[in-house]
């Protein structure tokens, strides 16, 4: 998937998209200097950031 297709499929700007792979919070792939992503691993980077949300939450419930 070029990023293009993967900032149109994760909701963001494509400007965000290389800013978090440059910043290595987004899974992504290389050949060359080219940048790649597979639907998959965006799909299970979604579902593992669901899931840190909301142990946050939960933790910031419990403190308190």
């Amino acid at each position: 998937m070029l990023p293009e297709e993967a900032a149109q499929h994760l909701g963001c700007g494509y400007d965000k998209l290389l800013q978090m792979v440059r910043k290595k919070e987004l899974p992504h792939y290389r050949i060359g200097r080219r940048v790649f992503f597979t639907r998959e691993t965006l799909d299970l980077w979604i579902e593992n950031q669901e899931k840190r949300s909301i142990q946050s939450e939960n933790g910031l419930r419990m403190a308190r």
